[in-house]
């Protein structure tokens, strides 16, 4: 289970129960979160001295023997499983009215978490994704066992590595002792279940693989296709409506990835891919090929956002800089150095277009390779993020650098506060004035250089430049600096496709 969406333990009396039980065998530390079929807690095997997740069947199932039977079953058909991308179940352990099952612990978040914090998933991350939860599908069916409530929350993202693996088959059926699900049974999560589910009918492997494709829906887009009030609303639209196009609400994602996701979520199983192995083989082209952004876009890419907002930094604060002098040529003076260092800046980024254009590049070259560049970019982000006391990091940096402002600030008021007046507007802030004032200027300088590199280095992401550049004002601009310039009839490709 995912260390990220644990929560403190406040153990009642069933956990207290349960902690005894399990001693000495096991120590348990924290609840890690509910689901539909137990508690599960985060453990450390005293044996073995690992971490370990353990899943507590609620007692009203326990007692029933029926569901006591199911529940062992399937655990224990999960305990069979050796994948790379399914949680490993290590144990079945009964005692007394107590049963629960032993599993790895996995050391990052859920899915649900990812795309929370993160946002929707680029192209190369959303691909790798759907191909391991498809790998683990295809595996449990092969040995006939349906998930059937393949979800956000039981996609597990390794820290570490970023791999996906799939928990929780606490629903599972397997299909060689009980069959398919009995007629009218409704098992599952309405948000991210099959229309064979929802209505009750027999389902097959092919149900989790619509699962799947709403799992991918969400991953991208970071919203479900449908959605309602209450689970019979969302169960009908499940059933009887189309999912929106996702070529609308992400237009930058290739045609191979869009349609393997509409042919997941086709209402019709006969329609859909029949095995998790061939929504794998869908995919690997997309996998296998690696755009390269031409080295001349990349180099363009990486100034842009420094010259943009340094341009538009200086005009919003020229009325201030003007301000600061005293007499009237002074001013004219300052009003323009400041115009000549933004037209100068403005100029190198139409210098750089024009320079791109002279190697070939027109703007259909030179968007693709944007579009590219900035799944490239997101993709390193996510994978920054992933890295174990990320956010602990970017909280003590920012701590560090407002209490590093606010201290130089409180230096420089109180060296102007001490200042000695020799007339003429002239003042007078001695040795150790000077020295405190020179620290603090540097101090302030140094945080805002680091603010603006952050700032710089999030807006090469961020989707306003993304539509800055892809879209007409972009465009725009990349006509009004090219002109004069005849666009080569066979453009330089701005991406190749490399096999890895």
């Amino acid at each position: 289970m995912s260390e990220g969406s644990g929560s403190s333990l406040a153990v009642p009396s069933s956990g207290e129960l349960l902690r005894r039980a399990l001693t000495p065998s096991y120590a348990l530390e924290r609840q890690l979160g509910r689901g539909g079929m137990g508690i599960v807690y985060l453990a450390r095997d005293l044996t073995l001295e690992r971490p370990v997740a353990i899943k507590v069947l609620p007692p009203e199932f326990a007692m029933r023997p029926e569901w006591r039977e199911r529940f062992l079953y399937e655990t224990r058909t999960a305990a069979s499983f050796s994948h790379p991308n399914i949680v490993p179940v290590h144990a079945v352990e009964e005692r007394g009215d107590l049963l629960c099952f032993v599993m790895g612990f996995v050391d990052g978040e859920t899915l649900t978490e990812r795309v929370r914090l993160g946002g929707p998933l680029g192209t190369a991350e959303a691909v790798r994704l759907i191909q391991e939860i498809a790998w683990a599908l295809s595996y449990a069916h092969g040995r006939g066992v349906i998930h059937r409530d393949v979800k956000p929350d039981n996609i597990l993202l390794e820290r570490a590595t970023g791999r996906a693996l799939v928990t929780d088959f606490g629903i599972a059926r397997g299909i060689a002792v009980h069959g398919a699900d009995t007629p009218g049974e409704i098992v599952g999560t309405p948000h991210f279940m099959s229309p064979e589910q929802a209505a009750g009918d027999a389902v097959d492997g092919r149900a989790d693989l619509y699962s799947l494709g709403i799992v991918a829906f969400y991953a991208v887009t970071a919203r479900v296709p449908f959605d309602a009030e209450n689970a019979s609303a969302i169960i009908a639209q499940q059933i009887t409506r189309e999912a929106p196009s996702i070529a609308e609400l992400r237009p930058d994602l290739p045609d191979g990835l869009l349609s393997t996701i509409n042919m997941l979520l086709k209402k019709d199983p006969a329609a859909r891919f029949q095995t998790g192995e061939a929504v794998v083989e869908a995919l690997d082209a997309l996998r296998a090929m690696r755009p390269d952004v031409a080295p001349s876009i990349r180099l363009f890419l990486s100034l842009a956002p420094a010259l943009g907002i340094g341009a538009v930094a200086l005009a919003w604060a020229s009325p201030l800089i003007v301000r600061l002098a005293h007499y009237d040529a002074d001013r004219a003076l300052l009003a323009a150095l400041v115009i000549t260092i933004i037209v100068a800046l403005v100029w190198r980024l139409v210098a750089g277009v024009r320079a791109l254009a002279e190697q070939g590049f027109g703007y259909a070259a030179f968007r693709r390779a944007v579009v590219a560049a900035n799944v490239e970019r997101r993709a390193v982000r996510a994978q920054r993020k992933l890295a174990p006391r990320w956010r602990e990091r970017r909280r003590r940096r920012a701590w560090g650098l407002g209490i590093g402002f606010v201290a130089a600030a409180l230096v420089l008021a109180w060296v102007r506060v001490h200042r000695a007046y020799l007339g003429n507007g002239i003042y007078e802030v001695g040795r150790t004035g000077l020295l405190l004032a020179v620290v603090g200027a540097v101090a302030i300088m140094t945080v805002v250089l680091l603010v603006l590199s952050d700032v710089i280095g999030a807006a090469t992401t961020t989707p306003l430049s993304h539509r800055l550049w892809t879209g007409p004002v972009g465009r725009a601009f990349y006509r009004i600096a090219t002109i004069g310039l005849t666009e080569s009839p066979t453009s330089t490709p701005s991406m190749s496709s490399r096999t890895r």
